[in-house]
């Protein structure tokens, strides 16, 4: 591509002029909008907008219209469901953004969603509206966004199913450390501080009231005042 005698702050600018993305017709270059780095161009979109956008967005791919091809969008969502305003469709759409960022935690982690997804009535499908105080979570922390590994949780049960909990298997039952400190009545990160001393299994998952009756010390924040 040609390069421009014109520059910004010192660097050679590619010329733009002529070129389509999307419905945007690059007409010259344009004025920048906000302060930040690349050029602006001035564009002519096929709806009859002109309209300043940043160099790097469309070559990217980020912007390809003056924003109508957007709000088309929408409004056909809208049409289609009457649920663009709603929060399952929220959600939905929560759900692709983080899939779709280019060096974000999901799209580094290989994490994506079924291309069925791509359409909210798929999405809505197979998962059903969301129900009041609750959110999507995918049940293998590392798998990806699909009806066999999503369900609708509350946040207890989101936050039981994340890659920093530890989970503790005692008498045929699987829960997180944070789990076993609440059914059995204790302060919170006393299981971790009693396997941390070296406690034995049987006596570190037993409820405080069983261990004040026995020899074994307690640590500082469990000693009876």
């Amino acid at each position: 591509m040609a390069q421009m005698r014109k520059s910004l702050m010192g660097k050679p600018l590619n010329n733009l002029q002529g070129f389509r993305f999307g419905s945007l017709t690059v007409l010259q270059l344009g004025e920048k909008q906000r302060p930040m780095n690349g050029a602006w161009w001035l564009c002519l979109c096929d709806c009859g907008t002109q309209k300043n956008i940043p160099a790097t967005d469309m070559v990217q791919g980020k912007i390809n219209s003056c924003g109508c091809e957007h709000a088309k969008r929408i409004g056909k969502a809208s049409e289609t469901h009457g649920m663009s305003k709603g929060r399952t469709y929220r959600i939905w759409m929560a759900m692709r953004n983080r899939c779709n960022r280019i060096n974000q935690d999901y799209s580094c982690r290989g994490i994506t969603y079924d291309e069925r997804w791509d359409s909210f009535e798929n999405f809505l499908s197979d998962m059903g509206e969301v129900p009041d105080g609750m959110s999507i979570d995918r049940i293998d922390v590392n798998g990806n966004y699909c009806k066999a590994n999503c369900r609708w949780a509350t946040r207890e049960q989101q936050a039981n199913n994340t890659r920093a909990n530890v989970f503790i298997e005692w008498n045929g039952k699987r829960q997180t450390r944070t789990q076993w400190e609440r059914e059995f009545g204790m302060k919170p990160t006393t299981l971790r501080s009693r396997l941390c001393a070296g406690w034995p299994m049987d006596k570190a998952m037993q409820p405080l009231a069983w261990l004040a009756e026995g020899n074994t010390p307690l640590p500082p924040d469990e000693e009876q005042t």
